[in-house]
């Protein structure tokens, strides 16, 4: 894995708010990036492909996110997991390895802050 270059899938139903988070991650982080809509499509692309970062929405039509970061992690273990949400969700945060929080409303910095400490918490673990 390399920390640099993190791989994400990313799920937003939101299809503007996704499609402006992909291209500030692919155009100006330069990293890899697979957007999808639903948590069901989310634990589909898992299953074809590794991810070092499930960077999820809570609200989502049908699974919530947080029972894709449950699923993903309890599947995925080494993933990293970033919950993007409006509500508290710290118990849950504070409860999962390898999870973050990201509060919307949120700035693009705030991602990288975020993105960061993935970084540092795999390289420490290198």
């Amino acid at each position: 894995m390399n920390a640099d270059r993190l791989s994400i899938l990313y799920v937003e139903d939101n299809e503007m708010l996704r499609a402006t988070i992909v291209e500030y991650l692919v155009e100006e982080l330069s990293l890899p990036v697979t957007p999808v809509a639903s948590a069901e499509a989310a634990l589909a692309a898992l299953a074809q492909a590794h991810y070092d970062v499930l960077l999820t929405d809570v609200s989502l039509p049908g699974r919530s996110g947080i029972e894709l970061g449950r699923d993903a992690l309890a599947r995925y273990p080494d993933i990293h997991l970033i919950i993007s949400t409006g509500h508290d969700v710290s118990g849950f945060v504070q409860n999962m390895p390898n999870t973050q929080c990201l509060p919307k409303p949120f700035d693009l910095d705030h991602i990288d802050a975020v993105l960061a400490s993935v970084r540092q918490s795999i390289a420490e673990r290198a």
